[in-house]
Protein backbone atom coordinates (compact mmCIF):
# COMPACT_ATOMS: atom_id res chain seq x y z
CA UNK A 1 0.00 0.00 0.00
CA UNK A 2 2.78 2.23 0.98
CA UNK A 3 4.56 1.61 -2.77
CA UNK A 4 0.92 2.94 -4.14
CA UNK A 5 0.56 5.67 -2.37
CA UNK A 6 4.56 6.81 -3.41
CA UNK A 7 3.35 6.47 -6.81
CA UNK A 8 0.14 8.75 -6.27
CA UNK A 9 2.53 11.24 -4.98
CA UNK A 10 5.16 11.07 -7.68
CA UNK A 11 2.55 10.90 -10.76
CA UNK A 12 1.06 13.91 -8.48
CA UNK A 13 4.17 15.85 -8.48
CA UNK A 14 4.91 15.19 -12.09
CA UNK A 15 1.71 16.60 -13.49
CA UNK A 16 1.84 19.32 -11.02
CA UNK A 17 5.57 19.84 -12.36
CA UNK A 18 4.38 19.70 -16.19
CA UNK A 19 1.53 22.34 -15.75
CA UNK A 20 3.37 24.92 -13.55
CA UNK A 21 6.01 24.40 -16.37
CA UNK A 22 3.99 25.56 -18.91
CA UNK A 23 2.39 28.37 -17.07
CA UNK A 24 5.92 29.81 -15.48
CA UNK A 25 6.74 29.55 -19.43
CA UNK A 26 3.98 31.39 -20.93
CA UNK A 27 3.90 34.14 -18.52
CA UNK A 28 7.81 34.58 -18.76
CA UNK A 29 7.42 35.33 -22.13
CA UNK A 30 4.32 37.77 -21.72
CA UNK A 31 6.17 39.36 -19.33
CA UNK A 32 9.52 40.04 -21.03
CA UNK A 33 7.56 39.67 -24.75
CA UNK A 34 4.65 41.41 -24.48
CA UNK A 35 1.96 40.17 -27.53
CA UNK A 36 0.95 43.84 -29.70
CA UNK A 37 -2.68 44.64 -28.16
CA UNK A 38 -5.23 45.05 -30.79
CA UNK A 39 -6.16 48.71 -29.28
CA UNK A 40 -2.49 50.15 -29.96
CA UNK A 41 -3.40 49.48 -33.61
CA UNK A 42 -7.45 49.89 -34.39
CA UNK A 43 -8.53 52.25 -31.93
CA UNK A 44 -12.28 52.31 -32.74
CA UNK A 45 -13.43 54.62 -30.40
CA UNK A 46 -11.24 57.25 -32.48
CA UNK A 47 -13.13 56.19 -35.06
CA UNK A 48 -17.03 56.43 -33.89
CA UNK A 49 -16.09 59.43 -31.55
CA UNK A 50 -15.35 61.81 -34.49
CA UNK A 51 -18.11 60.26 -37.05
CA UNK A 52 -21.41 60.06 -37.12
CA UNK A 53 -23.67 56.83 -37.04
CA UNK A 54 -24.14 57.71 -41.05
CA UNK A 55 -20.94 58.07 -42.06
CA UNK A 56 -19.93 54.58 -40.35
CA UNK A 57 -20.16 53.44 -43.97
CA UNK A 58 -17.75 56.13 -45.43
CA UNK A 59 -15.10 54.10 -47.73
CA UNK A 60 -12.36 56.50 -46.07
CA UNK A 61 -13.38 55.17 -42.82
CA UNK A 62 -13.44 51.68 -43.72
CA UNK A 63 -10.11 51.80 -45.67
CA UNK A 64 -8.35 53.14 -42.09
CA UNK A 65 -9.99 50.70 -39.89
CA UNK A 66 -8.94 48.23 -42.58
CA UNK A 67 -5.33 49.14 -42.78
CA UNK A 68 -5.12 49.64 -39.14
CA UNK A 69 -6.16 45.63 -39.17
CA UNK A 70 -3.60 44.46 -41.40
CA UNK A 71 -0.85 46.40 -39.53
CA UNK A 72 -1.79 44.89 -36.46
CA UNK A 73 -2.58 41.12 -38.03
CA UNK A 74 1.23 41.53 -39.72
CA UNK A 75 2.94 42.54 -35.89
CA UNK A 76 1.26 39.90 -34.59
CA UNK A 77 2.05 36.85 -36.96
CA UNK A 78 5.61 38.12 -36.36
CA UNK A 79 4.89 37.82 -32.82
CA UNK A 80 3.09 34.42 -33.01
CA UNK A 81 6.26 33.47 -34.90
CA UNK A 82 8.74 34.40 -32.90
CA UNK A 83 6.75 32.46 -29.46
CA UNK A 84 6.97 29.60 -31.43
CA UNK A 85 10.41 29.75 -31.90
CA UNK A 86 11.15 30.79 -28.31
CA UNK A 87 8.68 28.03 -27.33
CA UNK A 88 9.69 24.92 -30.12
CA UNK A 89 13.45 26.02 -28.26
CA UNK A 90 12.38 25.57 -24.58
CA UNK A 91 10.37 22.83 -25.09
CA UNK A 92 12.97 20.78 -26.92
CA UNK A 93 15.43 21.78 -24.38
CA UNK A 94 12.89 21.20 -21.46
CA UNK A 95 12.50 17.49 -22.97
CA UNK A 96 15.87 16.42 -23.66
CA UNK A 97 16.63 17.37 -20.33
CA UNK A 98 14.06 15.19 -18.35
CA UNK A 99 14.58 12.41 -20.96
CA UNK A 100 18.54 12.40 -20.38
CA UNK A 101 20.01 14.39 -17.88
CA UNK A 102 17.73 14.42 -14.89
CA UNK A 103 17.44 11.24 -12.43
CA UNK A 104 14.57 11.74 -10.55
CA UNK A 105 11.42 9.87 -12.14
CA UNK A 106 8.74 12.45 -11.12
CA UNK A 107 10.74 15.75 -11.96
CA UNK A 108 12.12 14.00 -15.27
CA UNK A 109 8.50 13.32 -16.41
CA UNK A 110 7.60 16.59 -15.23
CA UNK A 111 9.65 18.39 -16.99
CA UNK A 112 9.62 16.13 -19.93
CA UNK A 113 5.28 16.73 -19.81
CA UNK A 114 6.06 20.31 -19.37
CA UNK A 115 8.32 20.60 -22.54
CA UNK A 116 5.78 18.77 -25.04
CA UNK A 117 2.80 21.16 -23.28
CA UNK A 118 5.28 24.13 -23.71
CA UNK A 119 6.08 23.06 -27.64
CA UNK A 120 2.00 22.06 -27.99
CA UNK A 121 0.93 25.69 -26.71
CA UNK A 122 3.75 27.40 -29.06
CA UNK A 123 2.66 25.42 -32.28
CA UNK A 124 -0.89 26.29 -31.87
CA UNK A 125 -0.20 29.92 -31.59
CA UNK A 126 1.64 29.91 -34.75
CA UNK A 127 -0.05 26.86 -36.10
CA UNK A 128 -2.54 29.18 -38.48
CA UNK A 129 0.34 31.14 -39.91
CA UNK A 130 2.13 27.90 -40.86
CA UNK A 131 1.82 26.09 -43.95
CA UNK A 132 0.84 22.78 -44.48
CA UNK A 133 4.18 21.61 -45.13
CA UNK A 134 5.78 22.99 -42.05
CA UNK A 135 3.27 21.61 -40.02
CA UNK A 136 3.71 18.32 -41.40
CA UNK A 137 7.54 18.92 -40.70
CA UNK A 138 6.87 19.80 -37.39
CA UNK A 139 4.84 17.32 -36.76
CA UNK A 140 7.31 14.62 -37.99
CA UNK A 141 10.03 15.96 -35.96
CA UNK A 142 8.59 15.92 -32.90
CA UNK A 143 6.90 12.54 -33.43
CA UNK A 144 10.54 11.10 -34.60
CA UNK A 145 11.92 13.04 -31.51
CA UNK A 146 9.52 11.56 -29.38
CA UNK A 147 10.12 7.88 -30.56
CA UNK A 148 13.56 8.06 -29.85
CA UNK A 149 13.23 9.40 -26.71
CA UNK A 150 10.85 6.41 -25.87
CA UNK A 151 13.97 3.91 -27.04
CA UNK A 152 16.03 5.88 -25.31
CA UNK A 153 14.88 6.69 -21.67
CA UNK A 154 12.47 3.85 -21.41
CA UNK A 155 14.51 0.32 -23.00
CA UNK A 156 12.68 -2.63 -21.96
Amino acid sequence: MAKKKSKIKKNILSISIMIIFVLFIGYGIETFYSSPKYYDFCNYSRFYDEMDYKDLNDSASIKEQEACFNEYDNVREIYNRNVFIITLIIGLSALLAGALILQSESVSSGIMGGGILTIIYGTLVFWGNMSKYIRFIILAFVLALLIWLGYKKFKD
